[in-house]
């Protein structure tokens, strides 16, 4: 317990420090004059890409306000703090993997691949569809709504981003629920036939009112928007879990009904043929 414990702090160590120089690269000067002058030309690239979020989402009618002294630096804050996750990440992953690789089976270190692809792949078309399609809809939406009441779209800056920011995350997570379906289907926690017919459908109806509730935008507009493209990756991911389901079946099956040797028994770590002792003879470990 004591090893796996040393070893988890000090993999822990370098993602804390790798966390701090990342989360600091939005604070470096945009332009090579705020290195020669920063009491005057000092402007952080987390700034620009506030500004570009800003000229992004934000319609001409609508007007960001401070609400508050450090409103702005909170924003500062948590726009350096993503930024600085995203660029650590492939640091995050490998100490992570680390820690577990040994504990995994030759299978299971192949599946741990193909579920970290199709994770970032998720993850980041996710991203794409929040940043260039649901958020422009959805602040168009919602200002409509204040103008038409006769107000004035005034937004305070914490809000804006926050929104923004939330909604970017929330949309790149829930685009990789189909990954962590067919894993479950990969672990027999849940047959694959919850993914057709009725299952199928009581879940894209539950999916879509969990969208159209807690979402941004008051009207089914948004969760449509949303559900057009995830119920394709949806359909993907059901036809992935049915083929890996039907193959372990078949791989069961075929372990129950043809008789193994002693010789023929495969190791569990290396994949070897491990020989008649409870001990393999490839890489050592004991079979029992």
């Amino acid at each position: 317990m004591m090893e796996h414990l040393t070893e988890l702090v000090s993999r822990l160590k370098i993602v804390i420090i790798t966390l701090g120089l990342t989360c600091s690269v939005g604070f470096l000067p945009a332009d090579v004059r705020g290195y020669s002058d920063p009491l005057h030309q000092y402007n952080p690239l987390v700034s620009l890409m506030l500004q570009r979020m800003k000229h992004d989402f934000l319609p001409s009618t609508a007007t960001l306000i401070a609400g508050g002294l450090v409103d702005t630096l909170f924003v500062y804050m948590y726009m350096s703090l993503l930024v600085g996750v995203v660029l650590a990440s492939p640091v995050i992953a490998y100490e992570l993997y680390a820690y577990v690789e040994p504990a995994l089976y030759p299978n299971e270190r192949k599946y741990i691949g193909r579920f970290i692809c199709s994770f970032v792949g998720l993850f980041v078309l996710g991203l794409a569809m929040a940043y260039f399609l649901i958020i422009p809809i959805t602040f168009r939406i919602l200002v409509w709504f204040i103008t038409s009441a006769g107000a004035v779209p005034f937004i305070q800056i914490k809000d804006f981003y926050n929104w923004v920011l939330t909604l970017l995350l929330a949309s790149g997570i829930f685009y990789t629920i189909p990954v962590f379906i067919v894993l479950l289907v990969q672990f027999g926690i849940i047959p694959a036939k919850v993914l057709s017919g009725k299952g199928k459908i009581l879940t894209y109806v539950a999916l879509f009112m969990i969208i159209f509730i807690f979402g941004p935008d008051p009207t089914p507009i948004t969760a449509t928007i949303i559900m057009i493209p995830f119920s394709a990756i949806f359909e993907v991911a059901a036809f992935a879990a049915r083929r890996i389901e039907k193959n372990r079946l078949r791989d069961t099956n075929q372990t129950f009904t043809r008789p193994q040797t002693q010789l023929d028994v495969l190791c569990k770590y290396c994949g070897g043929k491990a020989g008649p002792t409870p001990f393999c003879s490839v890489c050592g470990k004991s079979r029992i």
